[in-house]
């Protein structure tokens, strides 16, 4: 009885691990292949400028011509890839004046949403947004740097749904990632990510105190910290 009663145990236990794997199986299958490479197009994996092949998608993502074009479609309406007709589609790679122009549109709807943000945030909302502030500090201060890009957007995410505006949310978000082309992280540079934690301290700061005009100031620097970190790559 015993052996028959493990080896029922045993058989369960592999049931649930088999169907367990079948569940994130059918959960990666279930993003659409636009989710998965706008993934990867904002990880870096592709480079700025790069031409996508579609049958390199094909075999790579394991889905079918009519899927990958209606994929590249929409990832170039969102300004992630550029189409050129009868060549096909390739990675974004902003030059300067277009650089400068998406940052000056980001500036303006960062501010006003920094301002709404002071004024709507909940004391809940700002305990939750203080709390990823505060693991990023941790992460940027002991050296843990795996998934701090990923850390760095929930946090900004976080601050800017405070506004209680979806649509300048969303607004926020294509902008931001329209700029990820083509551009060097300014934290590569001497200084930059420590600048950048310390942006993220004082708007915590800020938003505390419900000084409107004092975030607005902590945003438009942290916007503009690019210009003394980083540089755009060569178009």
């Amino acid at each position: 009885m015993r052996t028959a009663a493990k080896k029922l145990c045993i058989g369960n236990r592999i049931g649930y691990y088999l169907a367990m794997a079948t569940i994130e199986e059918d959960a990666d299958e279930s993003r659409s292949l636009a989710q998965r490479l706008h993934e990867d197009l904002l990880s870096g994996k592709f480079r700025p400028g790069e031409w996508l092949k579609q049958i390199d998608i094909e075999n790579d993502y394991g889905v079918n011509r009519f899927e990958v074009r209606i994929a590249l479609s929409e990832l170039a309406a969102r300004h992630l890839l550029d189409h050129s007709p009868n060549r096909g589609y390739r990675v974004a790679n902003p030059t300067g004046r277009q650089r400068e122009e998406l940052y000056e549109m980001r500036t303006l709807t960062e501010i006003a949403a920094a301002r709404l943000v002071a004024v709507r945030a909940t004391a809940e909302d700002i305990e939750a947004f203080e709390q990823v502030v505060d693991e990023f500090d941790r992460a940027v201060k002991t050296g843990h740097l795996a998934g701090l890009a990923q850390l760095n957007g929930q946090l900004h995410d976080q601050f800017y749904r405070m506004c209680g505006n979806s649509l300048l949310v969303t607004q926020i978000k294509e902008l931001r990632e329209r700029g990820l082309p083509g551009r060097s992280s300014a934290w590569e540079a001497p200084g930059g990510l420590a600048a950048s934690n310390a942006d993220h301290l004082e708007m915590v700061d800020s938003l505390k105190r419900r000084d409107a005009e004092g975030l607005a100031h902590v945003i438009y620097r942290h916007l503009n910290r690019w210009r003394e970190f980083s540089k755009p790559s060569p178009e």
